[in-house]
């Protein structure tokens, strides 16, 4: 059996045994009164998990559910918030597998029993409707529910975390604070909700048809959502399609563009992007190489030096993939990542010869990320360096070829994570290529650029390794650049 599944079971088994003695605790503190409003209530919770956006993004849902069990604290009582949690998978006992849908009801149920225990615990009334000042319900009602739906957001994000971190090897740390910083604000919004549905149900006295008005625009909502979620899934889909096409033409590269998206988000989250912004570079990551597609296959599995023909037609790579993909819209700012992915801060990278920062920040990423799983890759014809050595060699190279502040992120995101290369059997290779050789590009009217490799010492120049910055011998590169400016979602616009 694999060491980290029978670790994930053993995880889930806990989480179990917690859960089933949180409830008996639970029971003999407060056992269950209302059973009406826990009947109503877990319907309510076990209709919204069935119907939630099972898809936002690639890590993320959308249900409601959180906010109908936050209110059951105070309705149904603390025994009754767990069953209501509890309830919520009743529907998905036949669809889930059997160990995920334990772990779901297990973790429900301990965030029902948290969060009832800190609402009590620090004086939160049973019975709101009794609650006759602006000040009662404020320090009686609304702080300590608040409070409650932390514990209720911690308590998710703790156990969810470690079922991650062992099924995928990612450090606890990591995974905790992601899901924190993604679900973190969705949890205050739906804290207040909770708050407001408890109202109308008790102090308004309105009842069991407030979870009509307070849940129906939250559906309207999800319905949205969901429209974005399909949009989202069906984006993924054509950007895996162009990578599949690309890999089955070089497959001597085989899992190269997930690993240069992964490590290009790797550097985002170290350095702060938006989640809009990472998802954007992913898509560029593993669309980098997709002009491959414009390149003879006989020239990609080339094992010797290349003629000046098949170099320029190498080095065009770039602005054949940007022709390829500058239709579809939503990849906005990747279309930069896509073109300058090769170009280098002191000038002597292809296709335009950008200096510095007028090179854009994704193709800055993507360069770091792209050498990084050049090195540390094992092909036929040459021996991975070590993730050290890699990230020795893109010191070395930092100010010239490639961004300090990338260099840096990249080597401070590595430690908190487990990252897995590419590798071959192919152990006794020896390589003997130096990362820092110098680039010059020329560019000239009519689009043609001069590359000079001033060290020698690399040798002839294999077509596989076009991604590594030894990739270039003195030549002339015709360069076709786009004729059409191209918006690449930030309000530029290049040609």
């Amino acid at each position: 059996m694999d060491r980290s599944l029978s670790r994930v079971r053993a995880y889930v088994g806990v989480t179990a045994v917690l859960a089933s003695v949180a409830l008996v605790l639970t029971w003999r503190w407060r056992p269950p009164v209302d059973w009406w409003s826990i009947v109503v209530l877990g319907l309510l919770c076990a209709v919204s998990i069935h119907s939630r956006v099972r898809r936002l993004t690639s890590t993320t849902g959308l249900s409601t559910s959180s906010i109908v069990q936050l209110a059951a604290v105070v309705l149904a009582g603390p025994t009754g918030a767990i069953l209501v949690g509890v309830a919520s998978w009743l529907l998905e006992f036949r669809s889930s597998k059997r160990r995920v849908w334990l772990l779901n009801v297990s973790l429900f149920a301990l965030m029902g029993a948290g969060a009832s225990a800190t609402y009590y615990a620090i004086g939160g009334t049973a019975d709101p409707s009794r609650l006759d000042t602006t000040g009662a319900i404020v320090s009686d009602l609304a702080l300590p529910l608040i409070l409650a739906n932390v514990v209720m957001a911690l308590v998710n994000a703790i156990v969810l975390a470690g079922v991650v971190s062992l099924a995928e090897g990612v450090p606890y740390r990591e995974v905790l604070t992601g899901t924190l910083r993604s679900g973190g604000i969705a949890y205050v919004g739906y804290g207040l909700f909770g708050l407001l549905l408890v109202v109308l149900w008790s102090s308004a006295e309105v009842g069991p048809l407030s979870a009509v008005l307070v849940l129906a625009p939250l559906f309207v909502a999800r319905w949205a959502f969901a429209q974005y979620a399909e949009q989202h899934a069906a984006h993924e889909r054509t950007v895996a399609a162009l990578v599949q096409a690309v890999e089955a033409k070089d497959h001597y590269t085989r899992g190269h563009s997930e690993r240069v998206a992964r490590a290009s988000v790797i550097i985002a989250r170290t350095v702060g992007l938006s989640q809009q912004r990472t998802s954007t570079l992913h898509f560029a990551g593993m669309l980098h190489d997709v002009g491959k597609l414009g390149v003879p296959t006989r020239v990609l599995q080339k094992t010797g030096a290349l003629t000046d023909e098949e170099f320029a037609t190498i080095a065009r790579h770039p602005v054949r993939g940007l022709e390829m993909v500058r239709e579809i819209a939503f990849l906005g700012e990747a279309f930069q990542g896509i073109l300058h992915h090769h170009e280098r801060l002191d000038g002597r990278g292809y296709p335009m010869g950008l200096v510095g920062r007028a090179i854009p920040e994704f193709a800055r990423i993507i360069a770091v990320a792209d050498a990084f799983d050049s090195m540390t890759s094992t092909r036929s014809y040459r021996r991975a360096r070590s993730v050290e050595e890699a990230l020795e060699e893109l010191d070395h190279c930092r100010g010239t070829q490639f961004d300090p502040q990338f260099v840096a992120a990249l080597t401070e995101g590595l430690q908190r994570t487990t990252w897995t290369p590419a590798a071959t059997p192919d152990d006794d290779l020896d390589l003997d290529v130096d990362l820092d050789v110098e680039l010059e590009v020329d560019v000239v009217p009519g689009g043609v650029a001069r590359a000079v490799r001033a060290d020698e010492r690399a040798g002839p120049v294999d077509s596989r390794d076009h991604d590594d910055p030894a990739f270039a011998e003195e030549r002339r590169v015709p360069l076709e650049l786009p004729a059409d400016p191209v918006d690449d979602g930030t309000g530029r616009s290049e040609p």
